[in-house]
């Protein structure tokens, strides 16, 4: 019969920790809100509601519906809200609105239609 002879392992040392802080997790600021400005759309004579549904769908991507509701909203009130948006894009969608062209189903049209921003609020 074999006899077993105990064999010790070698004891690992544990290095005790400094205090070690907590790495840091960067937070970002909160970014605020951008404010929101309206494009308003001006009715006039000048302009048929071909011409404001497809301004529309082309600067705005809307849909042929959405369109001739602007349209009616135009025709009836005077003026319509178009699009609710951060100022950079109100200023650049009024721009597109305002050159966008005359009505070439209208002979003596000259222009484009008329467009503001102003705040959401």
């Amino acid at each position: 019969m074999e006899t077993m002879i105990p064999v010790q392992t070698p004891k690992k040392k544990l290095k005790k920790r400094k205090n070690k802080k907590k790495p840091e997790t960067k937070t970002r600021p909160k970014s605020k809100k951008q404010p929101l400005y309206r494009v308003i759309l001006w009715n006039d004579d000048d302009h048929t509601f071909e011409y404001v549904i497809l301004m529309m769908c082309q600067i705005f991507k809307y849909d042929f519906k959405k369109g001739m509701e602007i349209a009616l909203r135009v025709h009836q009130n005077g003026k319509a809200e178009v699009a609710v948006v951060p100022l950079e894009i109100a200023e650049l969608r009024r721009d597109q609105i305002r050159t966008f062209g005359p009505d070439s189903l209208v002979e003596d049209c000259y222009s484009s239609m008329y467009a503001t921003i102003e705040a959401a609020e």
